[in-house]
């Protein structure tokens, strides 16, 4: 049975990402257990790998029987989907005086009534931790731009029915963490459906995927580049003093640095860690978008 067993988990970056590809290396095919009987807090990477694996891929959740409200209250497993929960906002409304939010969870179908309830969801969360955080203008548009382009990215590229998003804020350290992810195909799928008049036929493997993607090699329309990508990293590390990490299949990358993941990651996986107390005065993100 796998076990994510810690009670205070420690909330360092590397932690985080090597905790999961151990489990993705050591899980049980067959089994596909957890045993939360000593979980009682998660950061943003954890909680939101856990529930994607267990909502979207079919994970079984071992129940807790010591099960505390905690769970509950950031959704763990079943994420805040504004297709199944009525009144939404106002529910996530609730947590304007935490230092956290649930774990959400958004469609990504392209029909103009989806695409207005997952705008007005990702709007809502930025609102969300402008409040809990109280950011200035400067750093929310910021922050609002990284929602955007990320979550559009799931939903241009993941091909899966769902995206999550997930949220802490720590005060004492006065940082705060962003998670995206999905469980799609991942990056290099994207090169490999492609179907235009660009050869994409050397992009063989999951490194080089991710590198191309940075440079702007889009599979969308053929006069498209899609920048999206590398000026979401730069404003982030660069503009807000951030740190930023993105898992796709066999790769990983941490700001600047594209490394071997050690093992395969279902979907993709994008980390944002902004210390608040290093914000430059004078960031703009329009120094940034193109």
């Amino acid at each position: 049975m796998n076990q994510f067993r810690s009670t205070k988990w420690d909330h360092t970056i590397g932690y985080q990402i090597l905790l999961i590809r151990d489990f993705l290396r050591d899980r049980d095919e067959e089994t596909h257990h957890f045993d939360f009987s000593h979980f009682n807090f998660c950061p943003p990477m954890l909680s939101l790998f856990v529930s994607k694996l267990v909502k979207d891929n079919g994970f079984i959740f071992s129940p807790n029987p010591l099960k505390s409200s905690y769970h509950e209250t950031i959704c763990l497993l079943e994420g805040l989907d504004p297709d199944t929960t009525k009144d939404w906002k106002i529910h996530l409304e609730g947590y304007q005086h935490k230092t956290f939010l649930p774990l959400i969870r958004f469609g990504t179908k392209k029909d103009s009534e989806s695409a207005q309830i997952r705008n007005n969801l990702i709007s809502q969360v930025g609102q969300m931790i402008k409040s809990i955080t109280g950011i200035n203008a400067n750093f929310f548009s910021g922050v609002s731009y990284l929602l955007s382009e990320l979550s559009d990215n799931i939903v241009d590229h993941s091909l899966h029915s769902h995206g999550w998003i997930s949220f802490q804020y720590y005060p004492s350290d006065r940082f705060i963490d962003i998670c995206l992810g999905d469980s799609g195909y991942g990056v290099l799928a994207s090169y490999q459906r492609y179907s235009g008049p660009k050869d994409y036929s050397y992009i063989h493997s999951d490194k080089i995927a991710i590198g191309e993607m940075i440079k702007g090699e889009s599979t969308k329309k053929e006069d498209e580049r899609g920048f999206g990508f590398h000026t979401s990293r730069e404003m982030l590390i660069d503009g807000m003093g951030g740190n930023f990490s993105f898992i796709s299949g066999e790769a990983l990358l941490l700001n600047y640095k594209l490394l071997n993941f050690g093992t395969k990651f279902p979907g993709t996986l994008a980390h944002l860690r902004i210390p608040l107390r290093s914000l430059k005065s004078g960031f703009s993100i329009y120094d940034y978008v193109e």
